[in-house]
């Protein structure tokens, strides 16, 4: 993985004016305009150019140097995080079960309030004696702010 700091020339903690600096004073120097034919100045341009365009956006910034950490000490970013007192990226930490595709029938019962193939109502919920399980007028007219009268 490529240091975009180090090939920038500034530190980790540079602003983004130093980093728009430091890549226009590079840009000119390796543009292919300025050095037509070299293969090698083409190549380091558009490093630099990857560079700065990751750099200068915060969020892209903040996701390269997760990657940068992991990959200098070997550990997840996850564990970055919390090591510098961060909360996890997801910010609640939760923990859920692995998918397991013979689990979808009883998720989406769970889900719906009936099974799929059977189209009975699961046990314990009280559902509404309907021929349509899945009405879902009520939740539309909640949502919406539709009274009856």
């Amino acid at each position: 993985m490529t240091n975009y700091y180090e090939l920038l020339g500034v530190g980790r903690d540079a602003s983004e004016a130093e980093i728009k600096k430091a890549y226009r004073k590079l840009a000119k120097q390796y543009h292919p305009d300025t050095n037509q034919g070299s293969e090698e100045a083409t190549r380091k341009f558009k490093l630099i150019h990857e560079a700065y365009n990751t750099l200068r956006d915060e969020a892209l910034r903040q996701a390269y140097d997760a990657e940068l950490i992991r990959k200098a000490t070997g550990t997840s970013g996850e564990r970055q995080e919390r090591a510098r007192g961060a909360a996890p990226s997801g910010g609640t930490r939760k923990t859920t079960k692995g998918f397991n595709p013979a689990d979808i029938g009883t998720d989406f019962e769970q889900f719906f309030g009936f099974h799929p193939k059977t189209k009975e109502g699961s046990p314990g919920k009280k559902t509404k004696k309907s021929g349509d399980p899945t009405d879902t007028s009520a939740m539309f007219n909640q949502f919406f702010g539709i009274r009856k009268k």
